[in-house]
């Protein structure tokens, strides 16, 4: 049932979780969201902190009608008064390549580093026809690329492989 006009906000124990991510010194969130489908859709917004043994620690999480610049927005205000972000310096962002997130990211947390979910940048390089378990090989170890000449090297790879799949790849920021 909905009740037009209503806010309903909870409170849930997530204090310890919380508290493992600030004090791990490895400010890398992830934000996504995914559909609550049925008589009522809505959609799930979620937080997630990651540690540096890449321990994830749920931080926060709302429910929302729809996706969109605005709700993001609400639900990262809201994220920014519960850890105490005062400078996004040094945090990490991580997202699905959502137009609205990516904006409000950027606009909220400008000297933050804003990163893609490999796992979306692999779904939507299938999309678009570049398929086969030795192109993903090839993208995932560009991804894991720590410094520029083995990200260059890997990318000659890939365009060895496949020059569109290279192409497409490349109009990506390398970061």
């Amino acid at each position: 049932m909905t009740n037009v006009g209503t806010i309903v906000k909870m409170k849930s124990n997530l204090e310890a979780t919380k508290k493992g991510f600030i004090d791990a010194l490895r400010l890398v969130v992830g934000l996504d969201a995914c559909h609550i489908k049925g008589q009522h859709p809505r959609q799930l917004l979620s937080v997630v902190g990651v540690d540096p043994n890449n321990g994830m620690h749920p931080i926060a999480y709302a429910v929302a009608e729809a996706k969109n610049y605005a709700t993001w927005t609400w639900f990262l205000e809201l994220l920014v008064v519960d850890l105490g972000i005062e400078n996004s310096n040094g945090y990490v962002f991580i997202t699905d390549r959502q137009k609205g997130l990516i904006d409000v990211v950027g606009d909220m947390f400008p000297n933050s580093e804003h990163r893609h979910c490999l796992k979306h940048l692999h779904s939507n390089f299938i999309l678009v026809g570049h398929r086969g378990l030795v192109l993903k090989q090839h993208m995932e170890a560009a991804a894991r690329s720590t410094t520029i000449p083995w990200f260059q090297a890997e990318m000659k790879k890939l365009q060895d492989l496949s020059g569109p799949a290279f192409d497409w790849l490349s109009r990506l920021d390398p970061m």
